[in-house]
């Protein structure tokens, strides 16, 4: 079963140049920044900016969207008409028309541009807005675990309290993200994961204490003060 999550200040916030919505040029310049770091260093420093800079690259060539994809697009006119679409193979998006909408190499940051240039060629519109989800899974130390649709520019805080929130037994320095083969483990290598910009199918999977009284209220406090930790640490 796959949830939609997307509240008001996220949709609001879905243009924003923050998180995974950034810019091609901020893309491109973050890039750079990790080639420098490439050069620098340590072995395994230079290795880990090595392939950042290669993620980022590949997302700036292939863009953010792969079949199966959801996008919810309204578009306002004398009437409000809400769909939630799936990216098609060939990673196109067919809007009622039919409007087609190729996204290959499409930015999520650049998909509200793309999406209304094509429809204000057919419709007279007086606004359009458009909400990109991608699939995630969060397992693991979670109330609900499982796969879900998110904003793309979810912050991972709020993707681990859609799955429920943690439960009493995790403990988020046991936590990793998955993406394909690769893992990111410590809380520079999740920095570097969501700076490439967090992908369909990634998978956060939330760690669990060794050892755990569940009657203890203490054990879900420091649940929660680690959730609050990872914010911090994200954010710097």
């Amino acid at each position: 079963m796959l949830l939609v999550f997307v509240s008001r200040e996220t949709r609001a916030q879905t243009t924003a140049s923050s998180g995974v919505l950034v810019s091609r040029a901020e893309l491109t310049a973050a890039a750079t920044q990790a080639d420098i770091a490439a050069e620098k260093g340590d072995p395994t420093t230079r290795s880990r900016s090595a392939m950042l800079a290669a993620a980022i690259r590949q997302r700036l060539r292939d863009g953010d969207f792969q079949v199966g994809d959801r996008v919810i697009v309204t578009i306002m006119s004398d009437i409000v008409h809400r769909d939630t679409l799936i990216v098609r193979s060939g990673r196109s998006l067919e809007l009622p028309g039919p409007i087609l909408v190729p996204l290959s190499g499409v930015l999520r940051s650049e998909l509200k541009d793309r999406v209304s240039t094509e429809v204000l060629k057919y419709v007279k519109a007086r606004e359009i807005e458009v909400t990109p989800l991608m699939r995630l899974g969060v397992l693991g130390a979670v109330a609900r675990p499982g796969y879900f649709a998110f904003a793309s520019d979810v912050p991972l805080t709020d993707a681990i309290m859609g799955a429920g929130g943690p439960t009493g037994t995790a403990d988020f320095g046991r936590s990793v993200i998955r993406r394909g083969t690769q893992e990111f483990r410590s809380a520079s290598e999740t920095r570097e994961a969501i700076a490439s910009g967090l992908s369909a199918g990634d998978e956060i999977v939330v760690g669990s204490r060794r050892e755990f009284n569940p009657g203890t209220i203490a054990g879900i406090a420091g649940a929660l003060a680690s959730l609050v930790a990872v914010f911090v640490t994200l954010h710097r």
